[in-house]
């Protein structure tokens, strides 16, 4: 009965939290930082700026073959009618910086040559009709910023090249020039791509471990149970435990992040140890002391995690723990009872003196050449061809770049002056919404500017030409309701300003992300040893003070172990391998805590997990993502010397080894 009431309210459970589910995060930044302040939160904004825009290089032998294959690319050019639009109803509103000098100067004859000039190209494009805009000032302010809104040009090594700036929004729409750029000279870079090519190449390489995983399991169990049929109450166990964990996660939080189901990739080898021992030793008196035991153990160095101010560990601690708890419920109350004919392993002799004096060798050796890398930069390695795309970029184009600064006011009105007078000041090249759209004090300066030129030339200049011109009244136009204002606001009272050398108060993206990813690597280092010590008076309590030390003795000596041999190896440690010690430290507790209590099947069982655990985080450190490959690496290492270290550190309290 207890069964039927359990699965019964498991399955609405699921239900509930698949109907509340919401998309699943993949930005990596949104893991991290969670927009508690509103620096971080501006941080994030500025960020995803970029994940957003693709740079298409055109290569070409010469420019009309250039042309000729920008034409056949599918149109990816920005609307920017409605920008044009304001410009022609405001002619004299906004001025270029080099008009506004010429107009300060009096320079009305350089002006009126200029405009001629202008008039008469029979490539030229009017903004705003002569008629109403006789110095085609909307034109050359237009012109003036065609810079940032069209692509650039290049001759580069004896080739043609061209760059589109494209934004994208969804992955059809990147397929879509990806497809289109297929056995072409055309170069793709951006962030955008390369997460494209990273996520999809990271899911093959994921979806090859897990078959390889599963094989290997399944041979396990045949070898050692001499059946297939052990492998579905396994399989089972661990897809109710991944729904258990993952119905609470979704119920607790707005929106789970892809590395909470990459981390809970943990609950396979738990799961696993929980249903072999169930198989092997369910009737033994201590199995459901021991099961509960570990259960609480484990769980709670998951739950260590949720005092910390990560979003994404904190969804890892409620995942993987619930996940532990529905799998404890479901050995417990729904796996019935079978026995599995099965093998033994045959005893190994470990040379145990010379494994502690490697280990501690090791430890001596690596622990005080312990370095760190939390630059954000160096998580990621591309494949050669985007590599050789980004290197061809910077050669012929030399972006620089930018620095951001952030501007505050009540309103855009407000801001527009300050970015304003900060250009002035400064006297730096900037993009930001003033490079498009000016303050309204800006506006009257230059309406009195244009005022003072139609008064001392325009009779000469309509002379010159042989016509009469009406320009157009002015009248102020309020930037509030310019078109490009939302690509440039932060909030209601923030934009930013992307300046190509520092100024005060200006920072870096990724300098600013690697500080964050430092400082929460150091907020790591202070929760595990806190963690370590709530386990081990928890297993005090539990156990006796002596036993609690031959249980946690193997965990701590495996993760110092890890750190060390990687040291060793010339890996610089970062968050990732942090964030591995938390697992080392649940799957390792888990076995020491079946080795303690269980016999001779209980160590098979412990055996089999552990092997087939190290096994698959071994697999995942030859990934190509290297935050990915880092977990993997760790866990390999921790896993393998805390289960060796436990073979010959802890007694059986049934009198084996």
């Amino acid at each position: 009965m207890k069964r039927i009431i359990f699965l019964i309210f498991s399955i609405i459970l699921f239900i509930f939290a698949f109907v509340q589910a919401k998309p699943v995060e993949v930005e990596l930044m949104k893991a991290f930082i969670s927009p508690h302040s509103a620096a971080e939160g501006y941080l994030v904004k500025l960020a995803n700026l970029s994940s957003k825009k693709v740079n298409i290089i055109f290569e070409a032998s010469s420019l009309d073959e250039l042309e000729d294959m920008k034409a056949e690319f599918p149109d990816m050019k920005t609307d920017y009618s409605a920008v044009t639009d304001v410009y022609s109803k405001y002619p004299g509103n906004f001025l270029s910086n080099n008009m506004r000098e010429l107009l300060k100067k009096k320079s009305y004859q350089k002006v009126q040559e200029e405009a001629v000039k202008s008039l008469y190209n029979p490539l030229g494009i009017y903004i705003s009709p002569p008629d109403k805009d006789p110095y085609l000032l909307a034109t050359d302010f237009l012109l003036s910023n065609s810079k940032f809104l069209e692509n650039d040009t290049k001759e580069f090594g004896g080739k043609y090249y061209s760059v589109l700036h494209a934004q994208v929004n969804s992955n059809d729409e990147l397929e879509q020039i990806i497809e289109a750029a297929k056995g072409k000279t055309i170069y793709l870079t951006g962030t955008p791509v390369h997460s494209y090519y990273a996520s999809k190449k990271s899911n093959i390489e994921i979806n090859i471990i897990c078959i390889i995983s599963t094989l290997a399991l399944a041979a396990l169990c045949r070898f050692y149970f001499r059946s297939f049929k052990v492998v579905i109450p396994v399989a089972f166990s661990i897809l109710f435990g991944f729904l258990f964990g993952y119905s609470a996660a979704a119920l607790i939080f707005k929106k789970l992040h892809v590395l909470t189901f990459v981390f809970s990739t943990s609950l396979i080898g738990i799961s696993l140890d929980y249903s072999l021992h169930y198989f092997l030793t369910g009737n033994d008196k201590e199995f459901k002391k021991s099961l509960t035991a570990s259960m609480l153990t484990t769980a709670c160095a998951f739950w260590g995690l949720l005092f910390s101010n990560i979003e994404v560990l904190r969804q890892i601690g409620i995942f993987t723990s619930f996940g532990l708890i529905g799998v404890w419920l479901f050995v417990i109350l729904v796996l019935s009872d079978g026995e599995f004919k099965h093998n033994s392993f045959k005893k190994i002799k470990l040379p145990q003196k010379a494994l502690l004096v490697v280990v501690f060798v090791v430890i001596a050796a690596g622990i005080f050449r312990v370095k760190f890398d939390d630059n954000i930069k160096n998580l990621y390695v591309p494949p050669k061809n985007l590599l050789a795309a980004e290197n061809l970029y910077q050669k012929v184009f030399n972006p620089v770049t930018p620095e951001f600064l952030i501007v505050h006011g009540n309103n855009i009105n407000e801001i527009l002056q300050k970015t304003e007078g900060i250009n002035e000041r400064e006297n730096i090249n900037s993009l930001s919404l003033s490079n498009f759209v000016s303050s309204e004090k800006r506006q009257q300066e230059n309406i009195t500017l244009v005022q003072d030129l139609y008064k001392n030339d325009l009779k000469k200049y309509e002379s010159r030409l042989g016509t009469k011109f009406e320009p157009q009244k002015p009248v102020l136009y309020n930037p509030e309701n310019f078109p490009l204002v939302s690509e440039f606001e932060l909030d209601k009272n923030s934009s930013f300003m992307m300046v190509n050398e520092p100024v005060k108060g200006s920072f870096n993206i990724a300098d600013e992300i690697s500080k964050i990813l430092k400082r929460l690597r150091l907020e790591c280092f202070t929760i595990l040893p806190c963690v370590f010590a709530m386990l081990f008076l928890l297993l005090s309590i539990m156990y006796g003070i002596k036993n609690a030390f031959k249980i946690t003795m193997p965990p701590l000596l495996g993760i110092i172990f890890t750190v060390a041999l990687l040291s060793i190896c010339g890996i610089n440690l970062n968050l990732f391998h942090i964030l591995g010690l938390f697992l080392i430290l649940g799957f390792s507790l888990d076995y020491s805590i079946f080795r303690l209590n269980g016999g001779e099947k209980s160590k098979d069982a412990v055996l089999m997990s552990a092997a087939s655990t190290a096994f698959s985080f071994l697999l995942l450190s030859f990934t190509s993502f290297k935050l990915i490959s880092s977990l993997g690496l760790t866990l390999f290492i921790g896993i393998t010397a805390s289960y060796i270290l436990s073979l010959f550190m802890i007694k059986s309290n049934h009198g084996t080894r």
